[in-house]
């Protein structure tokens, strides 16, 4: 892999690390956790407005146990959340085959 002169002392200012490819690594690991958090939050934020967690809402949203269901602002929670789920899932795959 080549690298620029200056990538390569910007990497190695960020991360401590003097080999481009491993600094590379490094980056992409802490980018990979900070999303990683921010989709918890966003999750986390879902279910103190439910005061459940997704598999319950959607189980209660099928079998019609959630009021208005099929209003806008509900059904967007839902595919909201459900793609929050879906990235997490996604993200943390994608952390496991970094490292």
């Amino acid at each position: 892999m080549t690298v620029s002169v200056n990538i390569s002392k910007t990497l190695m200012d960020i991360t401590g690390e003097p080999r481009a490819e491993i600094a590379i690594l490094v980056i992409l690991n802490d980018a990979i956790e900070h999303r990683i958090e921010k989709i918890k939050l966003e999750i986390k934020q879902l279910e103190e407005k439910y005061h459940m967690t997704f598999e319950e809402f959607r189980e209660k949203f099928n079998m019609g146990g959630i009021p208005e269901s099929y209003s806008y602002y509900i059904e967007e929670d839902y595919l909201g959340w459900e793609g929050l789920i879906s990235r997490l899932s996604r993200y943390k795959t994608l952390l496991s085959n970094l490292l």
